[in-house]
C-alpha cells in the first residue's frame, strides 16, 4: 500500500530537509531520529535494494570528499577530532536518498547539475557554518570558492553514480 511513498518528491524532499536540520542543529544526538528515517525511505521504496546500493556508494563518495576537506583543514568540526563527525555521514546518506527522488530532474543533465552543485553546495555549507555545525578553516570566501568547485564536479558526479547504480526510476505520484 506504502510501497514507493518514500519516492513522492515531496516526501522525499521534506524527509531530507528534516535530516538536514536535525544533523546541522542537534549533531550526532539526532543518529536515531535519522537512522529511522533513513530505514523508513528504503521500507517505503519500491526498488529497497537498488536505493540501499545507490545511497552506500553515493554517501561513501561524498563523506570521503568530505573528509579529506576536513583533514585538509577546510572544516573543522571539534578541535578534539581530527575527522568529520558521524552525524555528517547520516546527512550524506539522506542526500543520497535524494538522489533518484527529488533530485531525479538533474538526472542525465550533468552540466546543469554541475551549476546548480556548485551554488547550491558551497551555499548549504556555508548555512551549516552559520548555524555552528562547524567551521571554516579558511577565510569564507575561499572556503566558498573551494566548495563550489568542489561541487562542481562532485554534484554531477553523485548524478552519474545514481543513474548508473539505479536502474529504472518509477514515477510516483
Amino acid at each position: 500500500m506504502f510501497s514507493g511513498i518514500s519516492e513522492c518528491f515531496w516526501v522525499n524532499l521534506a524527509g531530507f530537509q528534516f535530516i538536514w536540520w536535525l544533523s546541522v542543529l542537534l549533531g550526532n544526538s539526532a543518529a536515531p531520529v535519522v537512522l529511522l528515517l533513513l530505514a523508513l525511505h528504503i521500507a517505503f521504496h519500491s526498488q529497497p535494494v537498488g536505493e540501499i546500493h545507490v545511497l552506500l556508494v553515493c554517501a561513501i563518495l561524498g563523506f570521503t570528499v568530505d573528509a579529506l576537506l576536513t583533514l585538509g583543514g577546510v572544516f573543522v568540526f571539534s578541535q578534539d577530532n581530527p575527522w568529520p563527525p558521524v552525524w555528517l555521514v547520516l546527512l550524506w546518506l539522506g542526500f543520497a536518498a535524494t538522489l533518484r527522488q527529488c533530485l531525479r530532474f538533474f538526472s542525465r543533465r550533468y552540466l546543469l547539475s554541475a551549476a546548480a552543485g556548485s551554488v547550491a553546495g558551497a551555499l548549504t555549507y556555508w548555512a551549516a557554518v552559520n548555524l555552528g555545525a562547524a567551521d571554516f578553516g579558511f577565510a569564507v570566501v575561499p572556503s566558498l570558492v573551494l566548495l563550489a568547485v568542489v561541487w562542481m564536479a562532485l554534484f554531477p558526479a553523485l548524478m552519474l553514480l545514481a543513474d548508473r547504480l539505479g536502474g529504472d526510476r518509477v514515477q510516483v505520484w
